[in-house]
């Protein structure tokens, strides 16, 4: 063979002899390429899938990509050497079939991105705590509600709750599921109204026990969407045991978990515009706090135009309650300590053997001239469907109707009527005052009222005096503005309202001598002594408004555990009520008559 022949490209048989047993000799067929026409790898093979416009792949990007393999390939007989079963598990995976390799990989890539979508799922349909009540300094809730609601009112919504399962007390079946058949339903349906009337709802549930984790879920999965969730469980303080102190012995402060709240008020308050704090067997509804916001408005508007005193010489002498003042001109140190009230109210669960039977006799008129006959709307406060826990006989009726409505924590000889400054709204035009204020209240804030015993309905009895335990009104928990808490603990209370409880009778950082009353049942809130906030309840007796200051105590047992005699028809005394409204209308122009022919 010539010179010529070996250097033509084309191509030629190079033997390649095997030492294999049977002497096989297998001859391979390979491209040469000369030194003088060398095989450009830069153009597409003849019949290869490359299309003219693609652009040839650059020598040297193989190379780096044959440069990369070779770099992993070491280092993963690097990694071999180190750790010697890495060797045993690749075999035995190169033994796998591959199409069965191949199955394995596509279904472990499947199932975690099909977890990842089921907790992407989860995530948002359940509202995030960490998120939605832990803010930093700059970041204010509304950043996480929907835009839609970015003019409504925020409200934080705090529910505290002493017992996970009933202990049988206060008439109540022992072992019973009190979160499950009690606060689950209540906070879900106050919280459901709440968000129907526009407004901005969070909520933060303090609890005495360890809330277990799908109790939470329970919770999360029934808030609505745009409502935040906080948990304080196992929030009971403790405190040196009153006995042994000193031996400075601690024991859990049952009582003093009605405090806690005031910690999660002072830690969200500029955040919200409005708070609401009630025990776990209270019903909040919608109207009930919008009526709230609405009529604080009314007497802010009213505050920020009055004077500064009153210089009539008819000074509101409340011990002088025969000739008092209960219409005219309010000065701002009055107006600054009005609140809106409330009354709880339970639905007579048996007519027959726990009916009301109150002793004091008192007229009560439904006719309420241009709003014509009326009477209380129990829709709003008590239209509500809650299961009865089991072995318990009684059942609650869902829709009650103006009979069945009942109050066991005051009567008429409690309230005052006061007729507010001209100007006022349907809202406050004529309001009841409730009981409360007394003790340390000075004179010029002192708020004056036509007594329902003015007149001498109660013969020579006199005015009960402002903290009467059985004619207060207890509310169970209490609703604020932001603005009027920082007035209140800032000028008006006597001690904090808010933390640090540094003057708080009794020391101890406000956890003795202290009951539930005290911190949750309005009792520092409204009345007066020491560590008071003298703060005036009002109560609207306009029959469009009336209905909204009836708060429904859902436990339904204070009629089991008092006497009848304590028991009043909450439509008679919203009768009565209307009865003292006309006494005072009637005393007013005989008292504008007097004035006239004097002058």
């Amino acid at each position: 063979m010539d010179d010529a022949t070996l250097s033509s490209p084309v191509k030629s048989r190079r033997r390649l002899e095997h030492s294999h047993s049977s002497g096989l000799q297998l001859e391979l067929l390979s491209p040469i390429a000369t030194s003088d026409d060398p095989l450009d790898l830069s153009e597409p093979l003849p019949g290869s899938h490359h299309s003219r416009n693609q652009k040839p792949i650059p020598s040297s990007a193989r190379k780096i990509a044959s440069g990369k393999k070779e770099f992993l390939s070491k280092q993963w007989r690097k990694w071999q050497r180190r750790i010697p079963f890495l060797k045993k598990i690749q075999e035995t995976v190169l033994r796998v079939p591959p199409k069965l390799r191949t199955a394995f990989v596509v279904f472990w890539f499947g199932w975690k991105i099909a977890l990842i979508l089921i907790l992407l799922f989860m995530t948002l349909q359940q509202p995030s705590s960490s998120m939605e009540l832990s803010y930093s300094n700059n970041i204010r809730p509304s950043q996480f509600h929907n835009n839609m609601h970015s003019n409504a009112t925020r409200v934080l919504y705090i529910v505290t709750s002493l017992a996970e399962y009933n202990n049988g007390r206060r008439k109540t079946v022992k072992g019973s599921d009190r979160f499950l058949h009690q606060l689950l339903p209540v906070m879900i349906d106050s919280v459901e109204s709440m968000v129907s009337h526009n407004l901005q709802v969070d909520v933060v549930l303090i609890c005495a026990y360890p809330l277990r984790p799908e109790r939470e879920t329970m919770i999360r999965y029934r808030l609505p969407r745009d409502v935040g969730l906080q948990i304080w469980d196992d929030a009971l303080p403790l405190s040196y045991h009153p006995q042994n102190k000193t031996t400075g012995s601690l024991r859990a402060n049952t009582r003093a978990l009605a405090r806690q709240h005031r910690f999660v008020v002072k830690d969200k308050l500029e955040y919200y515009d409005m708070f609401v704090a009630f025990e776990d067997d209270m019903l909040i509804r919608g109207h009930q706090v919008q009526h709230y916001w609405h009529m604080s408005q009314e007497i802010e508007r009213l505050r920020i135009m009055a004077p500064e005193s009153i210089k009539d010489g008819l000074g509101d002498n409340v011990d002088d309650y025969k000739h008092t003042k209960f219409f005219g001109t309010m000065s701002k140190s009055q107006l600054e300590r009005v609140v809106p009230g409330f009354m709880r109210v339970e639905v007579l669960v048996n007519d027959t053997e726990r009916t009301a039977k109150t002793k004091i006799q008192f007229p009560a008129d439904w006719d309420f001239g241009d709003y014509g006959t009326r009477h209380i709307d129990p829709s709003i406060c008590c239209h509500f469907h809650m299961e009865p826990p089991p072995l318990q006989d009684d059942t609650f009726p869902e829709a009650p109707g103006v009979d069945d409505l009942i109050i066991w924590e005051t009567n008429i000889k409690a309230f005052s009527l006061r007729q507010f400054p001209t100007g006022s709204s349907p809202l406050l035009e004529w309001s009841v005052l409730m009981m409360g204020p007394g003790k340390k209240l000075p004179d010029h804030a002192k708020i004056g009222g036509y007594w329902s015993g003015r007149g001498g309905s109660f013969g020579d009895e006199k005015r009960p005096s402002g903290g009467e335990p059985k004619l207060v009104a207890q509310q169970g928990g209490w609703m604020a503005t932001k603005e009027q808490l920082v007035r209140m603990n800032g000028q008006l209370c006597l001690a904090e309202f808010l933390p640090p409880f540094d003057r708080i009778a009794g020391g101890n950082d406000g956890l003795d001598p202290h009951n539930v009353e005290f911190w949750s049942g309005s009792y520092q809130f409204f009345t007066g002594a020491g560590n008071h906030c003298n703060m005036q309840r009002i109560i609207s007796i306009n029959p469009d408004h009336f209905s909204k200051h009836l708060l429904y105590h859902t436990a339904n047992n204070k009629q089991k555990q008092l006497g009848q005699w304590r028991m009043l028809r909450a439509d008679q005394l919203f009768g009565q009520l209307n009865s003292v409204k006309k006494m005072a209308e009637k005393a007013k122009v005989e008292i504008e008559t007097s004035n006239s022919n004097k002058s």
